[in-house]
């Protein structure tokens, strides 16, 4: 018998399963196809599932401020060139 739940972390949505004594999680995103793993345990796999989202959460706030950045230094860039 298989055992499926849908949770959700930090806005983003996951599932935990069982199939034959493994415990499986699933974190979905869109742009990376999703993160899958397996576990020992139902705690473990959803421990797992949480960090790997907070992973994501991480990655995804340090491109934000990546592009910032670019986009700071493109302006900064025009306003020398129009100052020269």
């Amino acid at each position: 018998m298989t055992m499926r739940s849908s949770k959700n972390h930090l806005g983003i949505g996951f599932e935990v399963w069982t199939a034959r004594q493994t415990w499986f999680w699933l974190v979905a995103d869109l742009e990376r196809n999703g993160i899958i793993g397996a576990a020992a345990s139902e705690s473990e796999a959803e421990h797992e599932a949480r960090r790997s989202i907070e992973e994501l959460s991480d990655s995804l706030a340090l491109a934000d401020w990546e592009h910032s950045f670019q986009n700071l230094a493109r302006y900064l860039s025009t306003m020398s060139d129009a100052t020269a």
